[in-house]
């Protein structure tokens, strides 16, 4: 792959031509493209990844900036890319499904073998040591407990129904808006969470739940609820005290 490139004190600049652009910087970059995807790095692992943000990029060691090409679709590759990662190993935690058509699957295949030896130099590599992600386990019993969300300025009430649905109850307040990032544009997990609202505008006036909502998983009802930004297995409050975490994690 041929490039042309620039060094300056803030970053690396590789034009791929056709491929776009990779940039890498060493210290979060003043401006931030909202149709770029960040790679935050630590300890030569992948700690986040951002559609045009930077939210995980506090203490990293490096980041890299993909400036896809004219044919690729940002939030679509954004979503290969988590499954790309995945199966190298690292922790995405992105429960949400998207389809895309195999021919967009070509490209994107196509794209990210092509750039691959470039990542690797900045430290994206397979058969790293796999981080453990919690996992949980339903309990049918829980089924009839009123867990309660206080966080952020969003209040409900929410039953973990069965494994795949969790309910939140009429009468719930929904953050208003979606955070901004630093370049003041809504982030990746503040589009999903409007995605998730505009499924189940029947249900929602003035930032007020009139009818219960159905959704899938309990970080869907944090990006629903206050748009993410923490683990909302720690914001599910049961009457006694006790997280959702504390009732349902496997150790």
């Amino acid at each position: 792959m041929d490039f042309t490139g620039s060094v300056s004190n803030k970053k690396l600049t590789f034009n791929l031509e056709k491929l776009g652009t990779v940039n890498y910087y060493q210290a979060i970059p003043d401006q931030v493209n909202e149709e770029s995807i960040f790679i935050v790095i630590k300890n030569h692992e992948v700690i986040g990844i951002n559609l045009g943000s930077l939210l995980n990029a506090k203490d990293c060691d490096g980041i890299v900036e993909l400036i896809l090409p004219e044919n690729m679709i940002p939030a679509d590759f954004f979503y290969f890319l988590t499954k790309e990662l995945t199966s190298y190993g690292y922790m995405m935690n992105v429960e949400y499904k998207m389809a895309i058509s195999q021919e967009s699957m070509s490209v994107y295949q196509d794209y990210w073998v092509r750039i691959a030896p470039l990542m690797a130099m900045f430290g994206l590599k397979k058969q790293i040591k796999k981080r453990t992600k919690a996992r949980h386990r339903f309990v049918k019993e829980l089924s009839e407990v009123p867990f309660s969300v206080d966080y952020n300025g969003s209040k409900a009430t929410v039953y973990w129904n069965s494994r795949n649905e969790l309910i939140i109850k009429k009468g719930a307040i929904l953050v208003d808006k979606a955070p901004l990032t630093k370049a003041g544009i809504v982030g990746f997990a503040g589009r999903f969470g409007m995605q998730l609202r505009q499924e189940h505008a029947d249900a929602i006036q003035d930032n007020i739940l009139i009818e219960d909502v159905h959704l899938r998983s309990v970080n869907e009802v944090g990006t629903f609820l206050y748009f993410a930004g923490t683990n909302s297995w720690l914001q599910l409050i049961s009457p006694e005290g006790k997280t959702l975490d504390e009732l349902t994690v496997v150790k």
